[in-house]
């Protein structure tokens, strides 16, 4: 059976809630990943496999961008925005040491990957392209 990708949007909500600068850091991880995975499956599915050779995270968010250039399609340009965003977040909170405002950026992120699971969800059944 196929895994779950949303199961690490509900750990990384569970984590949220926790007090531990650990857990919070994990749940932006989290929250990263589930989006990107989801964001993947849609592209594999309608641009195509993914080639090894090049990087999957890459790969997935220029298939968004460039069928936004091509398109004009403000959702998809939603999508590839959040997504990059969230990895940002997710860079931070796996690598920086200080991050002031860790309760914020955690909220921030939670809200953003329910958002984008409602925009792909209104997404074009086409897009993105390949």
């Amino acid at each position: 059976m196929p895994f779950d990708w949303t199961n690490f949007l509900h750990l990384a909500e569970e984590l949220a809630t926790r007090a531990d600068e650990a857990s919070k850091r994990t749940a932006i991880s989290r929250a990263y990943y589930f989006v990107f995975h989801v964001a993947f499956s849609r592209a594999e599915l309608t641009a195509g496999p993914f080639q090894v050779g090049e990087g999957s995270h890459r790969w997935c968010w220029d298939k968004y961008a460039t069928t936004y250039v091509r398109t004009r399609d403000k959702i998809c340009n939603e999508l590839w925005l959040a997504g990059d965003r969230i990895k940002r977040r997710r860079i931070k909170a796996d690598y920086k040491e200080d991050l002031p405002r860790l309760d914020d950026e955690v909220i921030w992120t939670l809200e953003e990957a329910h958002q984008f699971i409602a925009n792909l969800a209104d997404l074009d059944a086409r897009y993105p392209l390949p």
